[in-house]
C-alpha cells in the first residue's frame, strides 16, 4: 500500500484484518461455510479517487446507523447479510489495531460480473483503499481496486498468479487453431488490416477458457479439461461421447458480431462528428447489430455453465483447440513415466535453462495429464484441483511445460511498475477541479431534483 502511494493502513491494523477475515473462512452458518468481502475505507473519505462525472451504477459507500466491533463473530453474521457478489462490508480502526464495520460498499456486481469475465464491458472497482475477500475455506485475497496484491490458498502464500493463457505459448497454440476462421471474419468483414481479428479471436478465447475453469473452481469438486485436434484412442477411454460444437461456433461468432457492431458504430459516429444526417437504415443496423452482440454474450455464458458442469463428473472433458467438445467423463489409460518437466512461466524466459517440476508434489490427476500431454505434443490440458489451484500442461517442440497456477479473473497483478503508474495517476486525478456531474444528460439524476423539476 505504501509503493501504490498511500500512508494507510499501517501493518498492525492489515494484520489484524486478515486475521479476522481468515479465522471467519473457518467458520460456518447453517452448514455453509462463510464468504464475504470487507473493504478498508475512511469514513472521512471512503472513495480514493471519486469520479468527476458520476454514473448511476457507481459504488457507494452506505453507512450503519450505528458501526460495530469488528469481530470474527460480526463478520460471520454481516457475511451472511451482506453477498460479496453484490457488495462489501465497509471497516476502519478505530485505535492502532482495532477495527469498526461502518457501513457498506454496493455496487460491486458489476465488478464481480467483469473479474469473472462475464461481460465485454467496462466496470468500476471497489473504490476503498483495501479489500480483502473471503473465497473459501483458508483462501483469502487483497485487493487494491483492480490490482491483486496476495492471498493465501491452501495454506501457501500467493503475490501474483501466472498469467499462461496470454503468455505467447497459449496464444500461438489458439492462433494455429483459429486461423482459418480469422481469414474467414477478415473476408466478411472486407478489413485490409488482417492482424486484428486473429487479436480478438485469441482474446476470445482466452476468456472462454478461463470461465470454463472458473465456473468448474466455483463447483469445489476438481476436474480437467484436454484440448487436443486428434485424441490418441488407445490411451483414452471415452465413457460419455459427446459432440457439442456450440461453444466454438458461439466464440467465432461472437468476434463477427462485435467487429461488426464497432464498425456501423465507427460509421455513425463520423457522421455524426461531420454534422451530416444519419440515415435511418445506419441506426437501425447499429440497433440490430447490438441486440445480436448481446445474444451472442449471453448464448456463451449458457454453453460455458454445461461445459463446466460436465467437468464436475468422474474424468476429464475431451475438447478440440477451437473449443468443440467430443466428449466427457473421458480417463486416460496407462503411458510411460514423465521424467522432465519445465516450469512454464520460468521456460518462456529462459527456455530449457528452466527450473524442473518436481512432480512428486502433485496427485494422479496431474500425472495422468502430463503423461498423456508427453505423447500428444498438439495438446493442452488444464487440471482445476479441489483447492482451487489450476494448473496448465503443453509442449513446446520435445519440452513438456507446466504452470502453477492459472491466472482467470480479469484483474491485474500488483508490480513496482503498477505501483509507479498508480501513484502518478492518483496525483494527476488530485490535481483535476470541477463540480461533481451525474450521468450524461439534462434528465433529473436524484428525486429531489425530480420533485423540484416537477413542481
Amino acid at each position: 500500500m505504501r509503493a501504490l502511494g498511500f500512508d494507510e493502513p499501517n501493518r498492525q491494523v492489515v494484520g489484524t484484518l486478515l486475521e479476522v477475515a481468515y479465522q471467519g473462512t473457518l467458520r460456518s452458518e447453517e452448514g455453509r461455510f462463510v464468504k464475504g468481502s470487507l473493504t478498508f475505507a475512511n469514513p472521512k473519505r471512503p472513495d480514493v479517487a471519486p469520479p468527476r462525472l458520476r454514473r448511476a451504477d457507481y459504488p457507494a459507500f452506505n453507512r450503519f446507523e450505528t458501526p460495530e466491533i469488528l469481530t470474527v463473530q460480526t463478520l460471520v453474521k454481516l457475511a451472511c447479510a451482506i453477498d460479496r457478489w453484490s457488495a462489501s462490508i465497509a471497516v476502519y480502526s478505530t485505535r492502532r489495531s482495532e477495527l469498526v464495520a461502518w457501513g457498506v460498499v454496493d455496487q460491486q456486481v458489476q465488478q464481480n460480473v467483469g473479474w469473472h469475465r462475464e461481460s465485454s464491458t467496462g466496470y468500476f472497482t471497489n473504490p476503498g483503499l483495501l479489500t480483502v475477500t473471503m473465497d473459501g475455506i483458508g483462501d483469502i485475497s487483497a485487493y487494491h481496486g483492480n490490482l491483486f496484491l496476495g492471498g493465501l490458498k491452501a495454506q501457501t502464500l500467493i503475490t501474483r498468479e501466472d498469467d499462461a493463457l496470454e503468455s505467447k505459448i497459449v496464444s500461438r497454440y489458439a492462433l494455429d487453431a483459429l486461423a482459418q476462421f480469422a481469414q474467414a471474419i477478415t473476408r466478411v468483414l472486407d478489413r485490409d488490416d488482417e492482424t486484428e481479428i486473429p487479436v480478438e479471436l485469441i482474446r476470445m478465447w482466452v476468456t472462454c477458457v478461463a470461465r470454463l475453469c472458473i465456473g468448474l473452481r466455483q463447483r469445489g469438486t476438481g476436474g480437467a479439461f484436454l484440448l487436443t485436434p486428434k485424441p490418441i484412442k488407445r490411451i483414452l477411454e471415452v465413457n460419455h461421447p459427446f459432440a457439442y460444437p456450440r461453444l466454438q461456433d458461439a466464440a467465432i461468432l461472437c468476434v463477427l458480431d462485435q467487429e461488426h457492431l464497432w464498425d456501423v458504430e465507427r460509421a455513425q459516429r463520423a457522421l455524426t462528428k461531420k454534422g451530416d444526417p444519419v440515415p435511418a437504415d445506419l441506426v437501425s443496423e447499429v440497433m440490430l447489430d447490438t441486440a445480436d452482440a448481446k445474444d451472442r454474450e449471453e448464448e456463451i455464458t449458457g454453453e460455458v455453465k454445461l461445459i463446466a458442469s460436465l467437468a464436475a463428473v468422474d474424468g476429464l472433458v475431451l475438447m478440440s483447440p477451437t473449443l468443440s467438445v467430443a466428449g466427457f467423463g473421458v480417463k486416460i489409460g496407462s503411458a510411460p513415466n514423465v521424467t522432465t518437466v519445465y516450469d512454464g512461466a520460468d521456460f518462456s524466459r529462459r527456455g530449457t535453462r528452466a527450473k524442473r517440476i518436481d512432480l512428486s508434489l502433485f496427485g494422479t490427476r496431474h500425472g495422468s495429464m502430463l503423461r498423456y500431454c508427453a505423447h500428444d505434443r498438439k495438446a493442452l490440458g488444464i487440471v482445476v484441483s479441489q483447492d482451487g489451484y489450476v494448473r496448465l500442461i503443453t509442449s513446446v517442440r520435445n519440452s513438456l511445460l507446466f504452470w502453477y497456477n492459472l491466472k482467470l479473473l480479469a484483474r491485474d497483478n500488483f508490480s513496482a511498475q503498477v505501483a509507479l503508474r498508480n501513484k502518478k495517476w492518483l496525483k494527476a486525478h488530485s490535481l483535476r477541479s470541477g463540480p461533481l456531474e451525474l450521468g450524461y444528460t439534462d434528465l433529473p439524476k436524484t428525486i429531489d431534483s425530480l420533485m423540484k423539476a416537477a413542481s
